[in-house]
This record gives structure tokens, sequence and C-alpha cells, in this order.
């Protein structure tokens, strides 16, 4: 936790989910129709099938936590704020970065602190966020 500067910012690679894990994904924990096909897609108000945005969260967070940003020192998190702001369709890459928003040490534990991190996943063909989260986690000194 003590090495990390707000501001400072990580690349934490890129992934893309292919339309058999959006699909399992999908009936198990958001059945919509536009996440189950490319018909229930096109009718919806996103013209086509998009991956679920927990999924993408899911995704994005994975990365983040598997890190050496936090792989060694993560204890947990308390908060979490989200935003999909553009969808994503299966098969479609996005790069995952996060960035240092704040840290603040433990003033009774002084074996832990908090930070805030900031982490977004970007789809790589033409540069759009397609989701954006700030994180409030608990970190091991």
């Amino acid at each position: 936790m003590d090495e990390l500067v707000p501001g400072a910012t990580y690349a934490l690679g890129r992934f893309a989910l292919p339309r058999e894990e959006v699909v399992e994904f999908a009936q198990r924990y958001d059945p919509q129709s536009f996440h189950l096909t490319e018909e229930g897609g096109k009718a919806s108000i996103f013209g086509s099938m998009i991956v679920p945005g927990l999924q993408t969260l899911a995704t994005t967070f994975g990365r983040l936590v598997a890190s050496p940003l936090l792989r060694d020192i993560s204890l947990g998190g308390t908060a979490m704020e989200i935003r999909w702001t553009a969808p994503l369709r299966p098969g479609e890459e996005v790069a995952v970065t996060a960035e240092v928003v704040e840290v603040k040490p433990s003033r009774v534990r002084r074996d832990r602190g908090t930070a805030r991190l900031r982490y977004v996943a970007t789809r790589v063909e033409d540069g759009v966020v397609v989701m954006d989260a700030v994180g409030t986690f608990i970190l091991r000194r």
C-alpha cells in the first residue's frame, strides 16, 4: 500500500469475452434477452447482443485484484461506484487501466489503510470507455 501514489496509473492488460461465455454468464446471472441472443439484442435499444455490465465489471475487477498492484495486499473492499458508459459486444477487446485516486493509512491499525482506485475498461477498436468504476479497498501496509 505504501508504494501507491495518487495519480499513478497502471495498464492491467486486455480481454475479450466470447459469445459463448456471455450467454453462459447471462443465463445464470442476467438473463435479459439482449444478453442471450442476437435477435434479443436487435429488438433492444442496443441494436445488437451485448455483454452484461456485471460480467464486464467482474472481468475488469478480476484483472485488478489479480494484478501485482493488489494481489498481495488486498484485504477486501468497502464501496464501489460504477458507470457503464457504452455497450460492449461479445468478442470486442477492451484494455483495462487503474489509477490511484487516494491513499489513507489507518489511524487505528498501523498495519493497514484504504485506497480508492479507479479502474476503467476501454474498447480497443475505437477508444470508447465502456465501464468506469471507483472502488475503496482495505489494504495491507
